[in-house]
């Protein structure tokens, strides 16, 4: 696959020359059977099955895809066997599971660490929303000793924690999209030196009896899974949490989500097919593929361009790189114009790169930012809330974004726009258009217009996606709009209806097994901020997220199920009160409170710049 007066590059960190890597890789299975020839012949048999038209429309455009970029697949794959796991037993690096808007959002990160003087720390929790695999999984942990899946869950967490940081991988991406905030410094705190990676976790304390606690050494990730009740679901379940300082427990979010979601998701596997996993594999790995171009036509129809957001429930990297492929060769309008606004696996993109596939099948790096910004900063920031009687932090949190971030506070150029997102939901949407509606620009060459001026899009992340936009019009909204609760074709076609002209998704393509049968079966969760503390003491204020109702119904409330039911109630009346973001101070000491805060972060992060540089 290269000429032999090439060098022999490193890939993904293996000094091996990749031919021989790929050699190595697939004719790991018995008879010489790649995962390619698999999943080759499981499309082929899955054809012979279906009867359904489009079905097999879509089974033929996965099958001529394959055909014609045979050598391009198979070096895309060639790091996996059958079974769909690295092929070679090597551990996962860091990057995987975790998604572009984790590169964008740590120059925030650095800055509120900086700008509180103390140890910023932060615990994200799991939300397993399926009670049957809760109870499954609690059944297990329970059994003396635990059985195989509390078992497993113990085997995919030592696992995670050993991945090493692959800091090449970060500084590629660093310069090939020029992300502010990663000088060399950062680079170590998050990474580790050159030749002594930091690993994803330092402690692992699986342990049924055990409780919550906090890492041994404050500056290292502790994993964790214990049995414990939660308050709000009035019942026992395990708790799986990783807490450690905010710049390196954010690491582990999406890529702890992964690791519990491919437990149940291999569990459920074995269990559907009655077979080991290097014969299922490529089965599935057939009909998701399938899905995704069901989806992908779909998208194409529905006029709007969108991004694909995987990587944190899903089967798996194999299946990810070649989706990744797939999306970006057939989401193309009728003039052959791509309409793929990107991806959001770097690992995914980078693997791509240096497998030399083709950049016609490699989608860009990209991503908005997420629910943790305003989460951990209601917490570090309750009082300046309280003060206010509004959610200020996430103006605060947006801002500091627009400042430090992608947009370096300078969208004057609107084809900019694009880089300054907006995630208002924390709360419920119209909380934070009320508080951001109010506020101007603190500084920069946008200093005095309103905060929702320099807003290139808004996401939308729960309840309908009527609701959000008529909400949209009413606070004169003038960037567009990003849909990116799709679940189903239809999703599409309401979003384009109702103005929207982006849209992001991630289960749909593939995954899910409700994007094309309603009576699929999905593995639902989330894992959220839902502990912060600062210099080694919990926030006096617990992070929460509702997100927006649906018609007729109420939001979310995500919390710490350990809380006390004092605290929880507290908590609760305290929400209640931010949703409906009536100032307790005049407008112009809003102001005042908003931009002195923000300066005080920018400050820090530009003394930190000084002092690593």
């Amino acid at each position: 696959f290269r000429s032999q007066d090439q060098d022999q590059d490193q890939v993904c960190g293996s000094s091996l020359p990749f031919f021989d890597i790929w050699v190595s890789a697939s004719w790991r299975s018995l008879g010489g059977m790649s995962l390619f020839d698999s999943l080759v012949a499981a499309v082929k048999d899955l054809k012979l099955k279906e009867t359904e038209s489009s079905v097999l429309d879509a089974a033929s455009e996965v099958q001529d895809f394959l055909a014609t970029h045979a050598a391009q697949v198979r070096r895309a794959l060639a790091h996996f066997g059958v079974d769909g796991r690295l092929a070679d037993g090597r551990a996962l690096p860091a990057s995987a599971y975790n998604d572009f808007y984790k590169w964008t959002m740590l120059p925030v990160i650095r800055a509120v660490e900086q700008g509180t003087g103390e140890r910023v720390q932060c615990t994200f929790s799991a939300n397993v929303r399926d009670a049957a695999l809760n109870a499954d999984l609690l059944a297990s942990a329970r059994q003396e000793p635990p059985s195989a899946l509390f078992e497993s869950l113990r085997a995919g967490l030592t696992e995670l924690a050993s991945r090493p940081f692959d800091r090449e991988v970060f500084e590629r991406l660093r310069a090939d999209c020029n992300l502010p905030g990663w000088d060399d410094s950062t680079m170590t705190d998050v990474c580790g030196a050159g030749g002594a990676p930091r690993t994803l976790a330092q402690e692992v304390d699986v342990d049924a009896k055990g409780i919550r606690r906090m890492p041994t050494n404050p500056e290292d990730v502790l994993l964790q899974a214990f049995v414990g009740h939660d308050i709000k679901l009035g019942q026992d379940r395990v708790y799986i949490e990783a807490t450690g300082p905010w710049h390196r427990v954010t690491w582990l979010e999406t890529s702890l989500m992964q690791v519990i979601y491919e437990n149940f998701f291999r569990s459920r596997m074995r269990q559907k097919y009655g077979c080991e996993d290097s014969i299922w594999y490529p089965k599935w790995f057939a009909a998701a593929l399938v899905r995704c171009a069901r989806s992908t036509c779909a998208a194409r129809s529905s006029g709007l361009r969108g991004a694909l957001f995987t990587g944190r429930r899903t089967g798996g990297l194999a299946f990810m790189m070649l989706q990744n492929m797939f999306i970006q060769q057939k989401f193309r309008d009728s003039s052959g114009q791509s309409l793929c606004l990107g991806t959001s696996s770097v690992t995914a993109h980078y693997w791509l790169r240096d497998a030399e596939v083709p950049a016609d099948l490699v989608p860009a790096p990209a991503g908005t930012h997420a629910h943790e910004l305003s989460m951990v900063l209601s917490a570090v920031l309750g009082e300046k809330d309280d003060q206010a009687g509004m959610p200020l932090s996430q103006a605060i949190g947006h801002t500091l974004y627009f400042l430090l971030s992608r947009p370096q506070g300078d969208v004057q150029d609107r084809s900019r726009s694009a880089l300054m997102p907006m995630l208002p939901d924390t709360l419920g949407t119209v909380a934070f258009m009320k508080t951001a509606s109010s506020l101007k620009v603190p500084s920069g060459p946008h200093k005095g217009q309103p905060l929702l001026s320099i807003i290139g899009a808004a996401r939308q992340d729960s309840g309908s996606l009527k609701g959000f936009s008529e909400l949209m019009q009413q606070f004169s909204f003038g960037g567009g709009m990003m849909a990116s609760e799709i679940e189903v074709p239809q999703n599409l076609l309401d979003a384009k209806a109702c103005g929207y002209t982006t849209f992001g998704a991630g289960g749909y393509f593939g995954d899910s097994e409700k994007a094309w049968d309603s009576e699929g079966s999905n593995i639902s969760m989330a894992i959220k901020v839902l502990c912060v503390y600062i210099g080694g003491n919990r926030t006096a204020v617990d992070p929460v997220k509702t997100g927006d109702p649906n018609i007729g119904g109420e939001g979310k409330f995500e919390a710490d199920g350990l809380l006390s039911a004092a605290r929880l109630s507290a908590l609760k009346e305290r929400v209640k009160a931010l949703q409906q973001a009536e100032a307790k101070l005049p407008a112009d000491e809003v102001q005042a409170l908003y931009q002195s805060t923000v300066e005080k972060f920018v400050a820090g992060s530009r003394k930190r710049s000084l002092e690593a540089s």
